[in-house]
């Protein structure tokens, strides 16, 4: 089969490697559509070739390890003993797989488990024709979802969603979001459909102007040295209800304390790796509560699927560049540049 790799020094590597078979408990998905997240980018692709063998994040990854951790696709393979799935049913799968047997992962908390596995980082992942996964972490995709949205939906569109549902919206409320990339954008969407008033910020026009037509009411530049008077504007001076906080760089962390008004909450869900200074004054004046959301559990990306579709929304709008496998070297030069949007490779 065709695989991706990354050997690191931003190359991509095209191979033929052999199809793998699913042991006991796991299935074989022929891949349908991978997106490219973030994490891809700063954890395989920019590492330099000398550093690709290591660990990150606390995991062991390779130059050899497919990479790809938001797959859709049909089953057609079971190993031994799965029966809750069937050949021909469309999944995504859940990012990260856990022992199942710890009470993380009797929860559905993969996420949680100590001794977790990330696909596409330390066991092969979605960027191939085929990837063997656990049968545990897959969710059935309804007819009417796509590939593509499923591959969106197992880790940006779900994480986006999920850090909404942690800092507890209600219809009705001010939510502002730090950073508009594709978890960010997803955040401000679905908070638009659940009834909120959304502020986006973000420094790049593009970005803020693809928002607005995903669902944004108003957007901020960040940069502007007048945006928190734009803010206090458009709230009467009460600031934002909850501030979703999805850039990972330190500025925008900073900034939350600011957005947030009296008696607000702040979800952190951008990853970054830099320290973040915060004046825990206003923290306490302002009654502030803070809180991290790290995706979701796979009983929860099932529901997000499933509510979406009795909603009548779709995710599709929001993937807006599509490349085949033999594209990678553009598709990942344009992402790495900083295309808007979400790029999913997709095989038909």
């Amino acid at each position: 089969m065709k695989t991706l790799l990354f050997p690191g020094d931003r190359r991509v590597e095209l191979a033929e490697v052999p199809t793998p078979t699913p042991a006991r408990g796991q299935v074989l998905v022929q891949v349908k559509a991978a997106g490219l997240c973030g994490s891809d980018l700063h954890q395989q692709f920019r590492v330099p070739a000398s550093e690709r063998e290591g660990i990150v994040v606390g995991h062991h990854t390779s130059p050899d390890t497919i990479p790809g951790h938001e797959p859709a696709g049909v089953i057609v393979t079971l190993g031994d003993g799965v029966t809750t799935l069937a050949v021909g049913d469309r999944v995504a799968v859940a990012h990260v797989t856990g022992c199942g047997h710890c009470v993380a992962c009797r929860r559905g908390r993969d996420i949680d488990c100590p001794e977790k596995v990330f696909y596409g980082l330390d066991r092969d992942g979605a960027m191939a024709d085929y990837m063997v996964a656990e049968a545990k972490d897959c969710v059935v995709l309804p007819e009417t979802v796509s590939f593509v949205e499923g591959a969106f939906w197992a880790c940006g569109a779900g994480t986006g969603y999920a850090a909404l549902t942690r800092g507890g919206l209600v219809a009705g409320e001010t939510v502002a979001v730090v950073g508009l990339g594709p978890v960010g954008t997803a955040a401000a969407f679905f908070a638009a459909k659940a009834g909120a008033r959304v502020v986006g910020f973000d420094p790049l026009d593009e970005r803020r102007d693809h928002a607005r037509g995903l669902g944004a009411h108003h957007t901020i530049d960040p940069t502007d040295p007048g945006a928190m008077e734009q803010l206090a504007e458009l709230t009467r001076g009460e600031g934002a209800d909850l501030v979703i906080e999805a850039s990972g760089v330190a500025p925008g962390r900073a900034s939350t304390i600011q957005i947030a008004g009296v008696g607000g909450r702040i979800v952190f869900v951008g990853l970054g790796n830099r320290t973040v200074e915060f004046d825990i004054d206003q923290v306490i004046q302002k009654q502030i509560t803070c809180m991290g959301s790290w995706v979701f559990s796979t009983p929860d990306l099932q529901d997000m699927i499933d509510s979406a579709v009795d909603l009548g929304i779709s995710v599709e709008n929001m993937v807006t560049f599509r490349y085949r496998l033999d594209e990678a070297e553009k598709a990942l030069s344009e992402f790495d540049a900083g295309s808007l949007g979400k790029t999913v490779f997709v095989w038909d």
